[in-house]
């Protein structure tokens, strides 16, 4: 059987098992969807009807659901024995809407941030919209995700690793811990992860990102200069496959902007980019328009589509590259969408404490939540595997969380290094999942679904942006990635590169724009320093 020699992981955003795969047509009577079994159903926001799940999601939705460490809690429903009864999904979506789930704010700064926050204009309420958050998509919605689940192997006992927000969960992938966070809190993350692993043993890796990256947060992954160096626009995948230049380990982040932006080509701004990262906020509709929202144009969540089908056909184009590759694919975290399936609890502690700059920082500013021992996973994320060596039609129900990532990736590739926490030490590993003894030839063909992009024009992406004015009307997610991106541009300009803007100024989408232009440029000069 030939080696697994590369492992290629893509993390997209915010989306439940139930709410993507939940109707899965799929042959094995092992699949747990939601055709079979049941009833799912939560309790309306009175009390008074008991709401089932449908095959009736669209691409956007009215409110993006509350993924917040303590709404996750609300929509699992401890039951008086601890135990998570999975029925208040409803609930959550419903207070989102009516604006009832504001964070509570602690620290010395937190009644000047209320007060702000007070003075803002407040959204009109949403009501009776809570029973969206029970609709699951179609297999017609998703081709791309249904083909490669049912033609490959899909994970449905993948959970994520905190029952919280986007960035503990994405740092599991990476570190085995979120080190002692549950929400977002914008700030570099000092643990050690599996990629310096990999260096210690002598591998490589390599980091494909679109703007703005999470992963930006691991300051020693960019600086010092030569790992800045490794990474890559993603533009730059399809063509190093294509080469047979990966490496044994391949991390991409998808793009997370707000739905439209700008992207520099030579000394005139000529076109758009768009997000592709699936994140329920860059696929809000008007409360007015849900109901009568069709379209023929791809909005964010079919780009996320074309992106997973890009970099399944990169690979394909590259057969004797793909039988020595695993590549998976996979959610940060379920983004308050529905799930059945309970997490498990008694789950190992990663036993790191969060930093003493963390501690005293968190003195000023932080978003309070109740206590949480990291002893329950977070709930089930979409995650398929994929490779020329997986059988047709395999289900897997192995438990996995994030940090099965390194766990897998360090037994590949650094046998000797021992695990990065104890998560990651308590993981099972996927790579036997790739267990034929040939390469099959049979492989779906996604091409069609990879020229789904929609390019928007230049003034498409004029009004847009025009419209968003100084980012009130962004994704509420997007305020953290841009304070993160100020972190980074300091940095970079106390490194000599003077094209990183000098303060946080101006409109967030441009002044993120101009930070990740300016990593790009000092990434692309390194290399060529060092292959001159």
């Amino acid at each position: 059987m030939p080696e697994i020699e590369h492992v290629v992981v893509l993390a997209l955003e915010n989306r439940s098992f139930d709410h993507m795969l939940g109707y899965l047509d799929h042959p094995s009577a092992e699949f747990d969807g939601l055709a079979r079994g049941g009833p799912y159903q939560n309790l309306n926001w009175d009390g008074t009807e008991k709401i089932e799940v449908s095959a009736n999601a669209k691409y956007v939705m009215p409110v993006d659901p509350d993924h917040a460490h303590d709404a996750v809690m609300e929509q699992i429903s401890l039951d008086e024995n601890g135990k998570p009864t999975m029925e208040g999904f409803v609930t959550s979506y419903e207070r989102k809407g009516r604006g009832l789930s504001n964070p509570r704010l602690g620290g010395v700064f937190a009644p000047l941030i209320k007060g702000f926050e007070s003075r803002k204009k407040k959204k009109a309420s949403i009501e009776g919209r809570g029973p969206v958050i029970m609709e699951s998509h179609d297999s017609s919605n998703i081709p791309v995700l249904s083909t490669l689940a049912k033609e490959f192997a899909v994970c449905q006992r993948w959970f994520c690793s905190v029952p919280g927000e986007t960035w503990p969960n994405r740092n599991f992938m990476h570190a085995a811990t979120s080190d002692g966070e549950t929400n977002i809190y914008p700030r570099f993350y000092r643990n050690h992860t599996i990629f310096e692993q990999l260096e210690e043993a002598g591998a490589d890796w390599r980091i494909y990102y679109d703007d703005t990256p999470q992963i930006w947060a691991f300051r020693e992954l960019w600086d010092p200069e030569k790992r800045r160096a490794k990474w890559f626009h993603s533009s730059h995948f399809s063509e190093h496959v294509r080469d047979g230049n990966l490496p044994e380990y391949t991390f991409i982040e998808p793009n997370h902007r707000p739905p439209y932006h700008l992207v520099d080509e030579g000394p005139t701004v000529e076109k758009g980019d768009a997000s592709n990262n699936q994140h329920p906020g860059n696929n809000i509709v008007s409360n007015a328009a849900y109901d009568d929202f069709h379209t023929d144009e791809p909005v964010d969540f079919v780009r996320a589509e074309a992106l997973i089908a890009n970099v399944y056909e990169s690979l394909r184009a590259n057969p004797q590259l793909f039988e020595k590759t695993l590549l998976l694919i996979t959610y940060d975290e379920h983004g308050g969408c529905y799930d059945h399936v309970a997490p498990p609890t008694n789950v190992p502690n990663p036993g790191k404490r969060p930093s003493a700059f963390s501690r005293s920082m968190k003195w000023f500013f932080h978003h309070e939540s109740k206590h949480f021992d990291f002893q329950m996973l977070g709930l089930r994320v979409p995650t398929v595997l994929v490779s020329p060596l997986i059988e047709r039609n395999t289900v897997n129900s192995t438990v996995f969380d994030h940090s099965a990532i390194p766990a897998t990736v360090r037994k590949l590739f650094a046998p000797k290094s021992k695990p990065l926490t104890a998560r990651d030490a308590w993981s099972q590993t996927f790579e036997a999942i790739a267990q034929r003894n040939a390469a099959r030839t049979d492989l779906p063909d996604l091409s069609q679904y990879v020229a789904a992009v929609h390019a928007p024009s230049r003034d498409e992406v004029e009004e847009q942006m025009a419209s968003e004015g100084d980012g009130t009307h962004m994704p509420e997610y997007y305020g953290e990635l841009v304070q993160l991106s100020d972190k980074v541009s300091r940095v970079l300009r106390r490194k000599g590169v003077t094209d990183a803007p000098v303060l946080p100024i101006g409109p967030k989408r441009q002044r993120a724009h101009k930070t990740t232009t300016a990593f790009r440029a000092s990434a692309h000069a390194l290399r060529e320093q060092s292959n001159p």
